[in-house]
C-alpha cells in the first residue's frame, strides 16, 4: 500500500469514528449509518465538483491522468471536508433535540458551518490546481 493510500485510509477511519461519536444522540444505528453514508456521498460529490471546476486550465498529457488525479484528490479531501462539516451538523442536531439550542442559536451555528463550507470551497478550488500539477509531476516520475 502506498503512503498516500495509507493516509487516505487513516483519514477515513478517523472521519468515520469522529462522525459516529458525533451522532450519539441520533435514534438507532440505521439513522447514524445513513447519516454517515449520505453525508460522505455528499462530501464526495462536493469534492468532485470542486475538482472539476479547478481542473480548468490544468494541462494533462494523457486523458487517463485526469481520472487518476481526480480519484486521489476526491479520496483525500472527502474525509477532510467531512471533518469540517458533518460532526458540526450532528452536534447542532443533537443540541436542538436536547433543547440546548434555541432556534436563533441553531441558525447562528448553521451560518458558521456554511461560512466554513464557503471558505473550504474557495481554498480548495485554488489549492486543487496546485495539487493537480504536483500529482501530475509525481505520476510522470513513476512512469
Amino acid at each position: 500500500m502506498s503512503t498516500i493510500n495509507f493516509v487516505i485510509f487513516i483519514l477515513f477511519i478517523i472521519y468515520i469514528v469522529w462522525t459516529w461519536k458525533s451522532t450519539n444522540d441520533f435514534e438507532g444505528y440505521f439513522t447514524r449509518v445513513s447519516y454517515i453514508i449520505i453525508g460522505t456521498a455528499f462530501m464526495a460529490f462536493m469534492t468532485l465538483t470542486f475538482f472539476l471546476f479547478s481542473k480548468i486550465g490544468v494541462e494533462y498529457q494523457k486523458s487517463e491522468m485526469v481520472w487518476q488525479v481526480g480519484r486521489t484528490i476526491i479520496l483525500l479531501f472527502t474525509p477532510i471536508n467531512g471533518f469540517a462539516i458533518l460532526p458540526q451538523i450532528a452536534s447542532v442536531v443533537n443540541k436542538i433535540k436536547d433543547g440546548d439550542l434555541s432556534k436563533e442559536e441553531a441558525q447562528k451555528k448553521i451560518r458558521k458551518i456554511l461560512i466554513i463550507a464557503i471558505i473550504l470551497i474557495i481554498v480548495e478550488c485554488i489549492y486543487f490546481k496546485y495539487i493537480q500539477n504536483g500529482i501530475i509531476k509525481y505520476i510522470n516520475l513513476k512512469m
